[in-house]
């Protein structure tokens, strides 16, 4: 049987990484060093590599993301999957991001990469590997995913939870897509191939933040983000989205942002959380001054979905922006707008 052609990108993080001057260096390993360790992966598939960056993933920017989008797009007609290698501590931003920038995809695009080093005794790196090449040959997955320590994740709705520990990301506001074992086992909610074309953006509103509100928080920090021209604020707000609104209220500079076509979105400091705004008087009076609720969206993806949607629709009104944002463009929301109609997988976690 032919083997199908994977195009493996690397981007540098831990998985690339050797000891220099007592810290990790990422990049120190380039990708076909790396398949160096694996050498029964050639017997997967046809892999080329490409090294686009040899950085850690805490210097990953906005302009690396539409850098690894393009390279995707320029080669997407000639392999079959795609996989990029990533340091943990911002790879679900990027595979975020990546789920906007390329729409109705045909093909899987997987992020992946390890908690040690690979020539390092214990490394996941071979394991997480050897998982993404087999996602990416031997299922009709066709969305971008995080595969890590043997769980398939929808990429936008991935976080990072632990630092160091192989069980590094979760799965949030939804089941992860699969297991990977002797087999691998979907539960079948993962985007399958349409005969559809690739949807490509080229864009990106950099001048985006996440603001995390706490107890004495300075309203004016808001109006100073505007005065530094940002055009979109994520508001980490407590429990179900709810904001301060008597002391310190945020509901004056909420009012101000909104007037100046500025979006300011919702959402919850809860890791596993919905932001219901019009559950408790201080979400409800922030929602009537005009701020979006981010719903069960996570705030990293409520940042790159913002991004994309105000560097693409730079023509788009306030209303245009909510509607769209509200909206489910890749499995990144769902549909549910109250409590009662959470799944009870949800109280397990």
């Amino acid at each position: 049987m032919e083997k199908k052609k994977i195009l493996f990108m690397g981007t540098g993080g831990t998985i690339t990484a050797k000891m220099v001057n007592g810290s990790w260096k990422p990049g120190e390993f380039n990708e076909k060093e790396l398949l160096t360790f694996i050498p029964e992966i050639e017997d997967l598939a046809d892999i080329k590599t490409i090294d686009l960056l040899n950085i850690d993933s805490s210097n990953m920017q906005p302009k690396h993301w539409l850098e690894i989008a393009k390279t995707i797009k320029d080669n997407y007609s000639e392999y079959e999957g795609f996989v990029i290698t990533h340091g943990t501590d911002t790879m679900h931003y990027t595979a975020s991001a990546l789920s906007f920038l390329l729409q109705d995809l045909s093909k899987p695009i997987v992020l992946t990469g390890s908690q040690v080093p690979p020539h390092m005794l214990g490394s996941d790196s071979k394991r997480n590997i050897l998982d993404s090449v087999r996602i990416a040959t031997e299922t009709n997955i066709c969305e971008v995913v995080i595969v890590f320590n043997n769980k398939i994740l929808r990429g936008n709705r991935t976080k990072k939870f632990r630092e160091v520990e192989f069980e590094a990301f979760e799965s949030i506001g939804m089941l992860p897509l699969g297991v990977i074992e002797h087999d691998i086992r979907l539960t079948g909610e993962h985007f399958k191939k349409e005969n559809i074309e690739l949807k490509y953006f080229n864009k990106l509103e950099e001048k985006i933040c996440i603001l995390k509100i706490t107890p004495g928080f300075n309203p004016k920090i808001i109006s100073n983000l505007i005065d530094l021209d940002y055009k979109g604020i994520i508001l980490e707000g407590f429990g179900a989205g709810n904001v301060p609104i008597d002391e310190n209220s945020l509901v004056p500079e909420i009012e101000n942002a909104v007037k100046k076509g500025i979006p300011l979105i919702v959402s919850s400091q809860c890791a596993i959380g919905f932001s219901w705004m019009y559950l408790y008087e201080c979400g409800k009076k922030a929602l009537d001054a005009g701020a979006i609720p981010g719903h069960d969206m996570i705030s990293e993806t409520a940042m790159t979905k913002l991004m994309w949607i105000l560097g693409n629709y730079p023509e788009y009104n306030i209303e245009e922006i909510k509607e769209l944002f509200l909206s489910d463009v890749c499995g990144e929301v769902s549909s549910i707008r109250t409590p009662k109609e959470k799944r009870i997988w949800e109280y397990s976690l």
